[in-house]
């Protein structure tokens, strides 16, 4: 495999931010303070958040940056961020809302973020509450505005805000302008009064507003008719106004007052700025035309566009004229323009010339590549249809986006280019694929892997990168896994000092290989991959990729049983990827196996509060095995809580996906959860039928091989779970004695098996080979602190710790050392499962009437794990007699079982 830089390898992926957004509007002297808005808000003490909600030119930034100037003067700390459709990539969101809170703690987001002080809680905690810490503990009164909050649709950004919204701290009051009322549950919270909506009513000028809004025109005399006549026709819409008063200069616009009672919104707007751009000088209508197709304007560029060399003066005469232009920063270096003046413009440009609109795109990609904007220099390359230099751009461009988890971008821009152009740079078809691929994009995945595997070893790549990487990656999205492990087998992954989008690929191979080394067993061989891809990741910045190494290194440790090590391993891994924010497809690994271990340690709290972030992010781009281990445990944890309909939700979805993608290998774990289910609630008949109508794999991988989520759950665990329930003992003991001969390295996997050799036993009526299993299994589980895995097969293993834990409470002080088990960690299982232990059964040390020989005769039979029948035949009784005698033989100990009248033998001397 060859490693080099490519195109744009060098690139690091750092964190770009956009400081325009961060940048409220200027505030025009003669703006009309919106007094009506402002005090009631004000006189609004309860409402933490507000939106103004209205279309397009209703003044909502206005009136925004108004209330932003008010809150400043009372003492606020302020705060604003706008947003674009590039802010639906969920790791651009992360990196702007880290870039406002920075702002307002003076710089110090980084440090709050990851403090040594917080490591050890924010990857515990819902990402949300990050912000809202950091908010508190300003101690001082803040506001924060957000704009265009109609272009967020993604869901887990969405989330995120209905997380904030419904927590938002004393000290801090949000608000929201917006087209349209966002999916973040403000109607519940205007309900209890924490949120207030203005709406498009509310956000019109009123007459008395129009009269003085006309009257700081005083080169402008307008009659109280012409002013009735301008609020009829508008109803107060603020832009509409604005554009009333750029033209009424004009008798032909005097004149059509009254013609104008049939145009709708959008045709009174279009009339307007035709009139508006014709009452200006040639030169300006030249300058606005042309600049109109421009997403934002600096006086470089607009005199590369425009063939000038004075268009900064222009666009400060401009914002002073108030044509529809505002500067995004105090220097006055970027303007953009309204979006509907704009508009309306950009179509006239094409309109009049379309030649010259494409040239107006070519010069402004031009400049945007030369100065390293690679967003805007692929917007103007795909407007002017030279796909060419769009693709080229984009490979340079997409190496930092596929290192950073930006996939959304990713796939956005690919679907604006034609593909026979990405055909022909092979390297952009491979970091256009890793998207793809995690996106689960299938058909649109599907001729661009014909494409690579045509390359694959074709010597096309020689100097740049290697399609095996993303081939396997696609191989085990499709859960082809032995096929993914072969294809893998051909790539050389050590031995190499990559950087930029090679080291990436590197890393997302490493990751590969140390996969294939669990399934295989291989734990300590898997480490090191894991090792190897971290280094990878580091050198390429890659954000992503490293994700799914946290991921992995966690579920190695938990195969090693170190839980605690594991749990540790997450937290760090958050910490130093501050993915508390983040709910971007760089975290969605990681969390998805983080959730696996907070619910073995018993964190259910946690895991609902991830789950819950992380939802969308997880069911739309993880690959399988990382979504079976989110979703079971959320599914067990809405049972532990008593929630069974929620539980069956949580698997109907896990199912649905699986069925979406073809994943057949998920669809069959989530079916044999559902056997779990009630087999643990003691419906056998209905899980014996449900099981009978499971089909086996199509494509068995090899016997040894366990990928890590059948550790959870899946369909050797679900076959001898069945037999054991329906007493099929040789069929139960078959499948175990295989699996603990091939798993003896994993485990989290042999805590299981021990789990279900000591219900085997206790089905078999062998007790105390029963408690023996047992016993080996809490040995495994206690140092990293498994608890679930016990309370998981239900009140068969709950009944025999409850044993354990009554001969331990009766022993002498070595009786733990003896019996193996811990006290607390015994302790720790039953109280996690609801049992009430101060209510447990003290044992007599004398029995009530002396012993018979044959009564002492069938205790040490019991103390050797005989069973009833057994012992029927070696005293030459009925079964019922012997039943007879332990009835007897319990009364006499004051016992309950077995258990309990062994351990009061071996202290009365009659066993030992």
């Amino acid at each position: 495999m060859s490693v080099s830089k490519g195109a744009g390898g060098g690139i690091r992926a750092q964190a770009e931010v956009y400081a325009h957004k961060l940048f409220a509007p200027t505030r025009h002297a003669g703006a009309i303070r919106r007094t009506a808005i402002l005090e009631r808000i004000f006189s609004d003490d309860c409402s933490r958040t507000v939106l103004l909600q209205g279309p397009a030119g209703h003044g909502k930034s206005t009136a925004l940056q108004q209330l932003k100037s008010e809150f400043e003067a009372r003492g606020f700390l302020t705060g604003w961020l706008s947003f674009d459709e590039a802010d639906n990539d969920a790791r651009r969101f992360s990196i702007h809302m880290h870039a406002l809170v920075a702002a307002l703690l003076g710089g110090a987001a980084g440090e709050a973020a990851s403090g040594d002080d917080e490591n050890s809680e924010l990857g515990r905690r819902r990402r949300s509450d990050w912000m809202i810490d950091c908010l508190f503990r300003l101690g001082k009164p803040v506001a924060i505005f957000f704009d265009e909050f109609q272009t967020l649709r993604d869901k887990s950004i969405l989330s995120f805000f209905r997380g904030l919204l419904e927590r938002v701290p004393a000290n801090v009051r949000i608000f929201i302008g917006s087209r349209s009322v966002p999916e973040v549950g403000l109607a519940r919270l205007v309900i209890s009064n924490q949120a207030l909506i203005l709406r498009a009513d509310d956000l019109r000028f009123s007459p008395a507003e129009v009269e003085q809004f006309f009257a700081a025109s005083h080169d402008l005399a307008v009659s109280r008719e012409e002013l009735a006549a301008i609020y009829s026709r508008t109803e107060g819409w603020p832009a509409a106004l604005q554009l009333f008063r750029l033209t009424l200069v004009s008798p032909q616009v005097r004149k059509s007052l009254g013609d104008l009672d049939s145009y709708r919104p959008r045709e009174l707007a279009e009339y307007l700025v035709e009139n508006v751009l014709s009452l200006q000088p040639p030169r300006v209508q030249e300058f606005l035309l042309r600049t109109s197709l421009l997403n934002r304007l600096s006086a470089p560029l607009c005199d590369l566009v425009t063939g000038w060399t004075d268009s900064q003066e222009m666009l400060q005469q401009l914002e002073r004229s108030g044509l529809f232009l505002r500067a995004l920063d105090s220097d006055l270096h970027w303007f953009k323009y309204h979006a509907l003046f704009s508009s309306f413009l950009a179509e006239q440009q094409r309109a009049q010339s379309a030649e010259a609109a494409l040239e107006v795109h070519r010069r402004a990609a031009d400049w945007h590549l030369a100065h390293g904007l690679y967003e805007e220099a692929v917007h103007h390359f795909v407007a002017c249809r030279d796909f060419v230099c769009a693709t080229d751009t984009m490979n340079i461009w997409a190496s930092r986006l596929s290192a950073g988890g930006h996939l959304i971008t990713i796939e956005h821009w690919y679907d604006q280019l034609p593909f026979e152009e990405v055909a022909k740079r092979p390297d952009l078809a491979i970091k256009v694929a890793y998207a793809l691929v995690f996106l689960r994009r299938h058909q649109k995945l599907r001729p661009m892997l014909q494409l690579l595997q045509r390359i694959a070893g074709s010597g096309e790549l020689e100097k740049t990168t290697n399609p095996d990487v993303v081939l396997s990656m696609a191989a085990v999205s499709a859960d082809k896994v032995p096929d993914a492990f072969n294809i893998i087998e051909r790539v050389r992954i050590e031995g190499w000092e990559p950087s930029g989008f090679a080291a990436f690929e590197l890393g997302a191979g490493a990751n590969l290989v140390g996969y294939r080394d669990l399934a295989m067993g291989e734990v300590e061989r898997a480490r090191q991959h894991f090792a190897l891809a971290r280094a990878y990741s580091d050198r390429g910045d890659a954000s992503f990729s490293g994700g799914y190494t946290v991921g992995l290194t966690g579920v190695t440790l938990m195969m090693q049983g170190q839980l605690d090590a594991a749990l540790e391993n997450f937290r760090q891994g958050m910490a130093e990827q501050r993915m508390h924010l983040d709910g971007s497809f760089a975290s969605a690994a990681l969390v998805s196996c983080y959730i696996w271990a907070l619910y073995e340690a018993n964190e259910l709290d946690l895991v609902e509060a991830l789950f819950a972030q992380y939802r969308e992010v997880i069911a739309d781009a993880v690959l399988l095995d990382f979504l079976a281990v989110a979703y079971l445990p959320m599914a067990r944890t809405h049972d532990a809580r008593g929630r069974p309909a929620k539980a069956m939700e949580v698997l109907d979805e896990a199912e649905s996906i699986g069925h979406a993608n073809g994943w057949e290998r998920l669809v069959r774990l989530v079916q044999w959860e559902r056997v779990r289910r009630w087999l643990v609630s003691g419906a056998v008949d209905r899980a014996q039928a449900l099981a009978a109508h499971i089909p086996p794999a199509v494509e068995p991988f090899s016997e040894s091989w366990r990928l890590f989520s059948e550790d959870l759950e899946g369909e050797s665990f679900g076959h001898i779970r069945l037999a054991i329930h329906t007493m099929d003992t040789d069929t139960a003991a078959g499948i175990l004695g295989r699996e603990m001969a091939q798993q003896r390295e994993r485990v989290n996997r042999q805590i299981k098996l021990h789990l279900f050799d000591a219900l085997l036993q206790e089905k078999k009526g062998a007790h105390n080979a029963a408690h023996r299993s047992l016993r080996k299994a809490l040995q495994l589980a206690q140092p990293g602190q498994f608890i679930r895995s016990f309370i998981d097969e239900g009140e068969g293993i709950l009944h025999l710790l409850r044993e354990e834990y009554q001969t331990i409470m009766e022993g002498t002080s070595g009786r733990e050392a003896q019996f193996g088990a811990d006290r607390t960690f015994v302790e720790q299982i039953l109280q996690a499962s609801g049992t009430d232990l101060s209510r447990a059964p003290v044992m007599a040390v004398q029995p009530l009437e002396a012993l018979t020989d044959r009564e002492k005769e069938i205790l040490v039979f019991l103390a050797n794990g005989v069973s009833n029948k057994e012992m029927a035949g070696r005293i030459f009784v009925s079964e019922n007699t012997v039943k007879f005698h332990l009835k007897n033989i319990y009364s006499k100990l004051a016992v309950a079982n077995r258990l309990q009248a062994i351990s009061a033998a071996r202290q009365l001397g009659i066993v030992h």
